[in-house]
């Protein structure tokens, strides 16, 4: 009889220790849950399979501003359980902004044009692939496009213009894509590759090959779903290309 109370003891001793230590595990997350998020912000915690792209769309939040409200070098590396800032539908993010107040709307707007146009002759944009645009940049029926999508003569798709390798990977409704960031504040985006030829980070120079054109039966061959923009904003990739 003793014996069995003595090995019965420490395992009830074990299982409140146990039950306490849930307790305060389930105390901690409320308190967290609690915490308010900044204003124009919510909070996300990564989960496994999310990319920074499908964060973004799940949460109708633009890219870009995603990745500048945390200051990410390299938008590959989130990880599940990481806490993420992310900007409410329509507030864009600029590097810049995140680190000090939030200018107004309005001069947001004319500052970004401002820098678009003074550093427009710093970059130039050659054509990823050569074919017919299939879809234009802007409103169509009842969506809006931040890109073109071309319907390519080659599959092969190569860098619009020198720049470093900032993106690989899965994105959402664009499958395999790569964005690039180059100089003055100007990122492409590649998106529907069938294959990705580059990595995350490394160099690029302007023609080299990123990747292939994936094929999309909707438009009847491989096409290419293509992006400009300059700091957080998308412009019309026709206004570029050479």
């Amino acid at each position: 009889m003793d014996a069995e109370h003595k090995q019965k003891t420490p395992v009830s001793q074990f299982s409140a220790g146990s039950f306490k230590g849930v307790i305060c595990c389930i105390f901690i997350l409320m308190f967290q849950g609690c915490i308010p998020s900044p204003s124009g912000y919510r909070w996300y915690y990564v989960r496994r399979g999310d990319t920074l792209w499908s964060i973004a769309r799940k949460n109708d939040a633009d890219f870009f501003s995603l990745v500048n409200a945390n200051g990410i070098s390299n938008p590959s590396r989130i990880y599940p359980g990481m806490k993420l800032k992310v900007p409410a539908a329509g507030k864009i993010v600029s590097r810049k902004t995140a680190k000090s107040n939030q200018p107004s709307k309005k001069s947001k707007k004319n500052a970004s044009a401002a820098r678009r146009v003074a550093s427009a002759a710093s970059v130039s944009f050659k054509w990823p692939v050569k074919g017919k645009i299939v879809k234009n940049f802007g409103k169509s029926d009842l969506t809006r496009s931040l890109g073109i999508i071309i319907k390519a003569d080659n599959p092969a798709v190569t860098a619009s213009a020198t720049g470093e390798v900032s993106f690989c990977g899965k994105a959402g409704n664009f499958g395999n894509t790569v964005i690039i960031k180059h100089a003055s504040g100007y990122h492409t985006v590649y998106g529907y590759l069938d294959g990705i030829a580059v990595k995350a980070g490394s160099g690029i120079a302007g023609g080299d090959l990123i990747g292939r054109c994936g094929l999309d039966k909707n438009y009847g061959g491989e096409v290419l779903y293509f992006e400009i923009r300059f700091d957080t904003e998308a412009y019309d990739p026709m206004m570029y290309l050479e």
